[in-house]
């Protein structure tokens, strides 16, 4: 994260924060609604994730704006999600060895939070003046809504979300319990839950704006494999066992065939596929 600056007062501060002339933001600003590329992303799921893809300019001024400008609003202490020294890690850190855990989801999370939502979060958190916020509206919202697939949606999201986070924060202190949130991922843990967990938090979630994705959540016992953002959690942060073994062998083959034969057999890409894996494991390893 950047050192902190002051936050632009007119639409040429906000050009110069960006690196850009006044006239080039302009131009921007009015194409910046037609400037993604909507592609289906495939998962599992019967219903695909529809990705909005800024194209190279617009992601460059957007990842500029986050850097310089957005990432001076910090969010909540359970948000773990894309905000410098927080991650994925340390979200599944809060929950390790506990009697239980309970993970939720929230529904549509970037298409749920409007232009409105960011509105009053940029407002709340950066004090920004008409001119340059009505500009910040217009790089970050597509449609009304955060594109999923743009860098600032994420950072974005969690801003708006911070009632919330405090709302949900509380209520798992009333309890005992630990609670955290990565993206749409929200996971509470402790000791005993209380019955109606679930139904506070989706009373909650409904109070702010969203809507739980009710078919995900679920309750694990320590007798299970408690995952927490992918990360299982039962005894220290550890990769799923499949993924372990997976990387083991893809060493081995390293070690033994090369990079080459380890690629194919792994039927991985590229050797930067193969190097982002194996530091995602380290990370987790700590």
């Amino acid at each position: 994260m950047s050192s902190q600056r002051s936050v632009p007062q007119d639409l040429a501060g906000l050009a110069k924060a960006l690196g850009l002339n006044e006239e080039r933001l302009c131009l921007l600003l009015d194409s910046a609604e037609e400037s993604y590329h909507r592609f289906p992303l495939r998962t599992r799921k019967r219903r695909p994730r529809w990705i909005e893809a800024p194209n190279p300019f617009l992601k460059l001024v957007q990842r500029k704006l986050l850097d310089r400008i957005l990432y001076q609003a910090i969010p909540h202490p359970a948000a773990h999600g894309f905000y410098p020294e927080r991650s994925i890690v340390t979200n599944a850190r809060k929950h390790v060895d506990s009697a239980w855990v309970v993970s939720l989801d929230i529904k549509d999370f970037f298409p749920s939070t409007d232009l409105g939502k960011v509105q009053v979060a940029l407002k709340r958190f950066l004090a920004l003046e008409r001119e340059p916020l009505d500009a910040i509206l217009r790089l970050v919202c597509r449609g009304g809504v955060l594109p999923q697939g743009a860098p600032t949606s994420p950072h974005l999201a969690n801003l708006t979300f911070l009632d919330g986070d405090e709302l949900l924060a509380e209520l798992a202190a009333a309890h005992g319990l630990a609670y955290t949130r990565y993206a749409d991922d929200m996971t509470f843990s402790g000791d005993d839950l209380p019955e109606d967990l679930e139904t506070r938090v989706e009373e909650i979630v409904g109070k702010v704006g969203y809507r739980l994705a009710k078919a995900k959540t679920k309750r694990m016992g320590g007798h299970q494999s408690q995952k927490v953002t992918g990360l299982v959690v039962n005894a220290g942060i550890r990769l799923p066992r499949r993924q372990r073994r997976r990387l083991r062998a893809i060493r081995h083959d390293l070690e033994t065939k090369g990079l080459d034969e380890a690629l194919a057999r792994s039927g991985l890409k590229s050797s930067s596929e193969l190097a982002g894996h194996l530091a995602f494991e380290r990370m987790v390893s700590g």
